[in-house]
């Protein structure tokens, strides 16, 4: 089943994460997050960096890392605890095209004594898989007992399909605010052959996919993103990982390393790495994409991660007018974040705005001209945080 079915991660739904009361983010294929310096677009990828780790390290340290629960939790009255919450919903797709949908996630409240928490978390789905704990309380096929402080799912995930495919889906979800600096510091010789959220093990990366079809892609759009480039290497030097760009100039073969390319040419193969790294992703998300990257350039970014967009969840940050005049940029792929009364929320284009958009009357030219209007109610859930998408109170 783990090889066969193919697992969608179609929202992320969050409850007083940071500036967010009650956000809804439904994922198209591709999808654009459009919004102002502090709306909240970055809490977003944290929040599915928190989630990321919390499964494949623990809650306690995830938190830790962000300065415990209160630097990530909304704001709140003076005496008032209510959870913080994340969760996914999945569409999971069995051969024969037998569909199921589940929902994972947990909320954590900090009591009253500092330091105990409570947690809820749930995995909604069948019967047969359905499970609730809560806290040391857990409803469900197996008779287990919850761990204090931290999350039962990557516990018991190997005793079902389903819950190991949720779990394996959640933990390649990436997040990724690329830093072409940290790329090109030639970082001890690492492990992962995963990419991490600043992009600084690049090397690594690039050396696991190197002599196969993802390392050829990346080179052919590395080099028309910058002309010359014939090939990317990740080398060894003293215990170190360099990266190794080979251009070719009138006949000659030319070698740099990392420290003597552009930012944009860095930024550029850290995304295309997040896109074709192996294990695949099942969600990227790239923070501002228009980043030290040529306009021109970024077309070629854009058709990359529309091309992957088939197995992937590809979501783009972005407040640039070239990257929003983007053929693949429609108005069902847009998601405008905004930042009002002290509350981050998520809109989708008005149905008159998405219907307008065209070849001239792009995303773009709405943002410059201040015509890209949303829909008058914010992308929420009025329900149970794990309640599965149609289900009646």
């Amino acid at each position: 089943m783990a090889q066969s079915a193919q697992v969608i991660v179609e929202e992320i739904r969050l409850r007083r994460f940071r500036a967010f009361r009650n956000a809804r983010l439904v994922l198209s294929d591709l999808t654009f997050l459009v919004g102002r310096n502090g709306a909240g677009k970055s809490s977003l990828l944290d929040a599915v960096d928190l989630l990321r780790e919390s499964v494949s390290d623990s809650l306690e340290n995830a938190l830790d890392r962000r300065g415990g629960l209160q630097k990530v939790q909304r704001a709140q009255s003076a005496g008032v605890m209510r959870p913080m919450g994340i969760a996914v919903v999945f569409r999971i797709v069995f051969p024969g095209n037998r569909r199921v949908q589940a929902v994972y996630g947990f909320e954590v409240q900090e009591k009253r004594q500092v330091g105990i928490q409570h947690i809820r978390e749930c995995f909604i789905s069948s019967k047969e898989t359905s499970f609730e704990r809560n806290n040391k309380e857990f409803k469900g096929k197996w008779g287990v007992s919850p761990p204090a402080g931290n999350l039962i799912l990557p516990l018991i995930a190997r005793s079902d399909s389903l819950w190991d495919l949720v779990l394996e889906t959640i933990r390649n979800m990436r997040a990724y605010e690329l830093s072409p600096a940290h790329m090109a510091a030639a970082p001890q010789i690492g492990e992962r052959s995963t990419l991490v959220r600043d992009g600084s093990n690049a090397g690594d990366v690039l050396k696991a996919v190197e002599g196969t079809p993802a390392h050829r892609w990346i080179v052919e759009r590395l080099g028309t993103i910058t002309e010359g480039i014939i090939d990317v290497r990740a080398e060894a030097l003293l215990g170190r990982r360099v990266l190794r760009f080979v251009q070719s100039l009138k006949g000659s073969k030319l070698s740099f390393d990392a420290r003597q390319v552009s930012q944009g040419t860095l930024r550029s193969l850290g995304v295309l790495l997040a896109l074709k790294q192996k294990p695949s992703p099942s969600v990227v998300l790239v923070d501002e994409i228009e980043n030290s990257v040529h306009p021109s350039a970024l077309s070629v970014l854009l058709d990359a991660a529309l091309a992957n967009a088939d197995g992937t969840r590809v979501v783009l940050t972005s407040h640039s007018p070239e990257v929003l005049s983007h053929p693949a940029v429609t108005g069902e792929r847009v998601r405008v974040i905004e930042w009002r009364n002290g509350t981050s929320r998520v809109f989708r284009l008005s149905p008159e705005t998405r219907k307008s958009v065209n070849e001239i009357d792009t995303v773009g030219w709405m943002l410059r001209s201040n015509a890209l209007w949303t829909g008058p109610e914010p992308e929420i859930f009025d329900r149970d945080l794990f309640a599965s998408v149609g289900e009646k109170e």
